[in-house]
C-alpha cells in the first residue's frame, strides 16, 4: 500500500509544478463559466483515474485506504501550497488563491467518491 503514497506524492509533484508554470492559463481567478467548466473536467479526469487505480483491489475496504493514500500527500503539502499561495504561484493572481483552494477540495472529495464507488473488476468507462 506503501506505493499509493508515493504515486499521490509524484502526482501531487506534477500537478503543482504545472500549475506554477501555466496555471495561468488554465485557473480562472473567479467564479463563472470557465470555473465551472474546470470543475466539470476535474471531476471527470481525477475520478477516472483513481477508479482504474483502484478498481484492481477487490476488498472494499482496501480500495478506500488505496484512496486515502492517494490523495493524503497532496492534501497534507496543498496546504503549503494554499498558505503561501503567492510564493508557490507567483504567475498567478492573487485573486485565484481562493478559487485555488475550493477546486483542491473538490479535486480530492472527488477522488475519495470515487474511490467509494468503484467496483473491483467492473470494465473501464474509457477504453
Amino acid at each position: 500500500m506503501a506505493r499509493y503514497v508515493w504515486i499521490g506524492f509524484a502526482v501531487w509533484l506534477f500537478a503543482t509544478v504545472a500549475i506554477r508554470l501555466g496555471g495561468g492559463a488554465i485557473l480562472p481567478t473567479g467564479p463563472g463559466l470557465r470555473f465551472g467548466i474546470v470543475l466539470v473536467v476535474t471531476a471527470l479526469v481525477i475520478g477516472a483515474a483513481i477508479s482504474s487505480l483502484v478498481r484492481r483491489i477487490s476488498a472494499r475496504e482496501a480500495r478506500l485506504e488505496a484512496a486515502v493514500l492517494l490523495v493524503l500527500p497532496g492534501i497534507l503539502l496543498d496546504t503549503a501550497s494554499v498558505l503561501w499561495f503567492p510564493a508557490v504561484f507567483p504567475n498567478l493572481p492573487a485573486g485565484a488563491g481562493l478559487p485555488f483552494a475550493a477546486l483542491l477540495l473538490w479535486a480530492y472529495g472527488i477522488a475519495l467518491l470515487a474511490a467509494l464507488l468503484a467496483k473491483p473488476g467492473v470494465p473501464e468507462i474509457v477504453g
